[in-house]
């Protein structure tokens, strides 16, 4: 297993950086996720830890030896950096079985008969593919055929693992057979993952790191669970969650009602709450009677198998609120409510985008 160490790393195209001064360690034996909607620079930073692309500036370390340092005229090629790789399009032999395919690697290694029937069988059977050694690639599922990459790439033993976006040509019961199988594999072999997804669902169920990066920027480094319940930054609140987090804008008078009183300059903090956040309760005389709470009414009941969106709208105005639940509403479509937010659910920005604590009036007046 290697930490992946990446020093103010930048990638640039023109007069334009794709990779903007990114520095981070990627645990050994971490499943790393990089997250970012498209164009942010995901696929480039994985390349670039991978050799296929060089350095504008900074430095790549695996496992403490340096891989790439524009700066020291340092470069490592890819087939010398111990690493796998397996890219969308999975990019089998279509002359070869699937033994052969997988076999492949190690023959070009100039390894022993033995030891790459060996590692094949292993391989085979780790990935639940033994029956299909015979077959070739064109006739084999998309599913199976990413299993064979997979097993390709792990028969030669990588202390890192490369996966750029190597799910999205799947469809949703693949997709998440997929992930089951990519976890296991994790398990079973502790080599250190970094997977580079759009998918932020396929980022928190698989990844003990998620990095979520912007305009070339990591906007935040931590697992699912930071990320989700503590972003860094307005964007990242913005870009985690489905439904998305409501966002009251600074100076509305949703975000002053969710501001806690504590917070100094109230009006130019912008509030968010997330949609399970909440409690929405039938509210017929108003929701003055209840401390804390916003009056609403609800505008649509939205069914999405197992779960319910309640879409509102708020009676101080601004944006609709949505509420995400797994129990049947009980409200209907034109009915006043409630909404009581959660404390724990209120996110704070400042006017740059960054998180703020939210202090209780007792820490905030500790000297």
């Amino acid at each position: 297993m290697s930490d992946i160490e990446l020093k103010n790393l930048t990638k640039s195209f023109g007069q334009g950086n794709a990779v903007a001064g990114v520095s981070l360690t990627i645990k050994a034996g971490s499943f790393t996720c990089i997250l970012g909607p498209s164009g942010c620079g995901k696929t480039t930073l994985l390349r670039m830890i991978a050799g296929l692309e060089r350095a504008s500036a900074g430095q790549i370390s695996i496992g403490g030896r340096t891989v790439d340092d524009p700066a020291q005229n340092r470069f490592v090629p890819p087939d010398q950096r111990g690493i796998g790789l397996v890219f969308q399009s999975y990019a089998l032999w279509p002359h070869m079985t699937v033994a052969q395919n997988v076999d492949f690697g190690l023959r070009v290694q100039r390894q022993s008969a033995a030891l790459r029937e060996a590692r094949t069988a292993e391989m085979l059977a780790t990935l639940r593919i033994s029956d299909l050694a015979d077959r070739y690639p064109a006739q084999l599922s998309g599913g199976q055929q990413q299993r064979v990459a997979l097993a390709r790439t792990m028969a030669l033993a990588p202390k890192v693992l490369l996966l750029d976006e190597p799910l999205s040509n799947l469809d949703a019961t693949l997709r998440l057979a997929m992930r089951a199988e990519l976890a296991h594999l994790h398990r079973s072999f502790g080599t250190t993952i970094v997977f580079v997804t759009h998918d932020q669902w396929e980022a928190m169920t698989l990844a003990t790191d998620i990095i979520v990066l912007a305009d070339g920027a990591v906007q935040q480094l931590g697992s699912a669970v930071e990320v989700y319940d503590q972003p860094a930054s307005r964007f990242v609140a913005e870009f985690i969650g489905n439904p998305p987090i409501n966002v009251f804008s600074a100076g509305s008078p949703a975000a002053i009602a969710l501001i806690p009183p504590q917070v100094s300059q109230p009006n130019s903090i912008t509030a968010s709450l997330r949609p399970e956040a909440m409690d929405v309760i039938a509210q017929d005389v108003g929701a003055a009677q209840i401390a804390g709470a916003l009056g609403a009414s609800v505008t649509a009941l939205i069914p999405t198998g197992g779960s319910w969106i309640v879409e509102m709208a708020l009676n101080l105005g601004g944006a609709p609120v949505l509420h995400a639940t797994s129990a049947r509403p009980s409200v209907h479509v034109g009915q006043p409510v409630a909404i009581i937010p959660q404390a724990s659910g209120v996110h704070l920005f400042a006017p740059d985008g960054q998180r703020l604590p939210i202090l209780s009036p007792a820490q905030k007046e500790k000297p």
